[in-house]
C-alpha cells in the first residue's frame, strides 16, 4: 500500500516546478556534483545508487531520471549500461538507480514470490530526492531494461507512483500481464491531460524477452500488444494501428513506428532493430555487449537508445 503523500510544489516563472529541496546544499552523505555513489533509502533496507551532474544548482530546479535494472542485474551495472550518468547524453540531469530487493522487480514472477514493495520504494525513494534536492518535479522520468523496462510499465500503471512521472522509456522490455500481477492490480494510470508518453526498443532477434512474446511458464506479452495497450490508454481506439511506420536506417536495419492518440502526435514510440537481440544498443558498446555477448548477437547497434530516450523525454513535462 502506498504511504507517500504528494508535496505541494511551487511554479517557478520558467515554468520548473520546484521541489521543497530548492535553496539547500547537497547534503554530505550525496556525492559530490559530478560524482555518483551508493545510499541506502533512509527507514529502510533498500538501496539505490545517485549522480548528480556537474553543473548542479541548488536554486535551479533540475530533471530527474529513474533507471531500473535488469533481472539478476544491480544499480551499478545499470548506470555503466544505460549511461544515464555520462554527460554526453545527459547534461544536467540527476540520474538514480534503484536496487531491485532480491535481483527481480514486481512483475517478474521471480519477485512476486516476496512481493517487494517496489511501487512504494519508487514512490518513497523520489519524495526523498525531492526533499532533498532542488528538483523539476515537472520532469521526472522512467526507463529500464529487460525486467526494469516492464517494471517502468508497472510504475505507469499506478495511478498514484505514475502520475509523479512525466514519460516512460523500456528497451528490451520484458512484458508480463500487467493486470494479474500478484500485489500490483490491474493497470489503472490516473487520467491527466498530457496522457502517458511511452518509447519501447526492441531487437527481432531477442531470446530473452521475444518480440512476438512467448507462452512458456513466465509467459511475456509481444511487444505490439503492449505498444498498442498504452495507444488505447493514451486515448487511441482499442487495437489502433500506428500513424507512421518508416525506416530510419538501411543496414542495420532499424524502424520506427509511432501512434498518434486523442492529439498527441507521437505519444507512443517504438525503435525495431533487426537482427540484434536482448541488448541496451549503443555506437560505442556497454555492459551488454562485454559482458553478455551472446545477447548481442549483432555487436554493436547503429544508434544510441540513450539518445534516443533523453531526446523523447525532453518533449514531456508534468502539468503541476
Amino acid at each position: 500500500m502506498l504511504t507517500s503523500l504528494l508535496l505541494p510544489l511551487a511554479l517557478a516563472t520558467t515554468g520548473a516546478a520546484r521541489s521543497l529541496g530548492c535553496g539547500r546544499e547537497i547534503p554530505s552523505k550525496f556525492p559530490s556534483a559530478g560524482k555518483s555513489a551508493i545510499l541506502h533509502l533512509p527507514g529502510t533496507d533498500r538501496e539505490y545508487r545517485l549522480y548528480i551532474p556537474l553543473t548542479y544548482d541548488k536554486n535551479q530546479p533540475t530533471p530527474l531520471y529513474f533507471s531500473f535494472h535488469g533481472a539478476t542485474r544491480d544499480m551499478n551495472e545499470e548506470e555503466e549500461l544505460s549511461q544515464f550518468s555520462n554527460p554526453f547524453f545527459n547534461k544536467d540531469g540527476i540520474a538514480v538507480y534503484p536496487n531491485s530487493k532480491n535481483g527481480y522487480w514486481l512483475s517478474n514472477p521471480s519477485a512476486n514470490i516476496s512481493l517487494p514493495n517496489d511501487l512504494d520504494f519508487t514512490n518513497d525513494l523520489l519524495t526523498h530526492m525531492e526533499n532533498l534536492l532542488c528538483i523539476d518535479s515537472s520532469r521526472v522520468y522512467s526507463a529500464g531494461k529487460s525486467n526494469g523496462g516492464g517494471f517502468t510499465a508497472v510504475v505507469a500503471c499506478n495511478a498514484t507512483v505514475g502520475s509523479r512521472f512525466a514519460a516512460f522509456a523500456s528497451v528490451s522490455g520484458a512484458y508480463y500481464d500487467t493486470d494479474n500481477i500478484p500485489g500490483v492490480g490491474p493497470c489503472k494510470p490516473a487520467k491527466r491531460k498530457e496522457g502517458y508518453p511511452f518509447i519501447e526498443f526492441h531487437g527481432t532477434g531477442d531470446t530473452t524477452a521475444p518480440i512476438d512474446g512467448n507462452t512458456n511458464s513466465n509467459p511475456k506479452l509481444p511487444v505490439i500488444d503492449f505498444l498498442e495497450g498504452w495507444a488505447e490508454r493514451n486515448g487511441c481506439v482499442k487495437n489502433a494501428k500506428w500513424a507512421r511506420n518508416e525506416t530510419v536506417m538501411e543496414d542495420p536495419l532499424l524502424r520506427h513506428a509511432s501512434w498518434d492518440c486523442a492529439g498527441k502526435r507521437g505519444i507512443v514510440q517504438h525503435y525495431r532493430e533487426s537482427g540484434n537481440g536482448h541488448c541496451w544498443p549503443s555506437t560505442v558498446g556497454n555492459d551488454d555487449y562485454e559482458e553478455h555477448p551472446l545477447q548481442c548477437p549483432a555487436g554493436k547497434s547503429a544508434f544510441n537508445a540513450t539518445e534516443y530516450i533523453f531526446e523523447f523525454f525532453r518533449d514531456y513535462r508534468l502539468r503541476l
